[in-house]
């Protein structure tokens, strides 16, 4: 059994819905990507039979019931420590070392929805949550770096402390954007760890505008394809926008203009 196989099905043990990734990359190797992660064995077993060197991801936020904080350098990770002194530090948990830097895991806190966010909380410090995923170890990195769980940290995952998520929400609370801001984010494109978060963001612009959800759609799919580094799956697109889009809807409803 190939290292990848066993670590995905011992992550599924634990509650983690995982899919497999193509090898040494970060692209989903299923239909769906992240919408066919699972904790059943048997399908778990036959997608890495098909390709025993298959990366292994894992879904974040309520799928599994994790988040990750996802510190990307040495100059996130020094913004990181700032914050900790002003705050206090995190607390010890698990953490795996990636190819710049390591992913921080903290447990879903209950009746909380905790969404991917870029660079809010500090530069370079992004949060992987519903919507998203993360590489998991022996995955490799496509510059040939293996992802490897920490022998510093802790071995149980830890409940996220108060002022981080005071952090998280500050920093997902609806805000005036610049147009600046959206001429950059339209015209430059975004990588891996800001897709999920910017289709959001403007999926919102277009409907809060009053653009035909169809169109939006379609508009999104040809920014997702010419912008996105790599795209998203179609799944993946259509599944932000119906999600955007009903938030949308009931925002009329309660304002009394659907």
């Amino acid at each position: 059994m190939s290292a990848f196989r066993r670590a995905a099905l011992g992550l599924a043990s634990r509650g983690m819905q995982v899919f497999p990734i193509v090898p040494k990359g970060k692209t989903p190797a299923t239909a769906h990507g992240l919408l066919d992660a699972t904790v059943d064995p048997a399908i778990i077993e036959r997608w890495w039979a098909a390709d025993p060197n298959y990366n292994v991801a894992i879904a974040t936020g309520a799928p599994s019931g994790i988040f990750v904080v996802d510190v990307d350098g040495t100059d996130a990770e020094a913004r990181l420590r700032a914050i900790e002194i002003i705050n206090g530090a995190l607390p010890s948990t698990v953490e795996a070392i990636t190819a710049r830097g390591r992913h921080i895991y903290l447990k879903m806190p209950p009746d909380t929805d905790i969404r991917n966010s870029a660079s809010k909380i500090a530069p370079g410090v992004d949060v992987r949550a519903t919507g998203g995923y993360v590489l998991a170890p022996p995955s490799i990195h496509p510059s040939g770096r293996k992802y490897t769980w920490s022998v510093d940290s802790a071995n149980a995952i830890a409940e996220p402390p108060a002022w981080l998520l005071s952090l998280i929400a500050s920093a997902a609370a609806p805000c005036a954007t610049p147009p600046s801001v959206w001429h950059e984010l339209v015209t430059a494109g975004v990588g891996e760890g800001a897709r999920n978060d910017s289709i959001a963001r403007l999926t919102g612009h277009l409907l809060r505008r009053y653009v035909d959800p169809q169109v939006s759609l379609e508009l999104i799919r040809t920014w997702n394809a010419v912008r996105c580094r790599p795209p998203l799956t179609d799944d993946e697109i259509t599944a932000i926008v119906n999600s955007i889009a009903g938030k949308e809807l009931k925002r009329r409803q309660e304002a009394g203009h659907g």
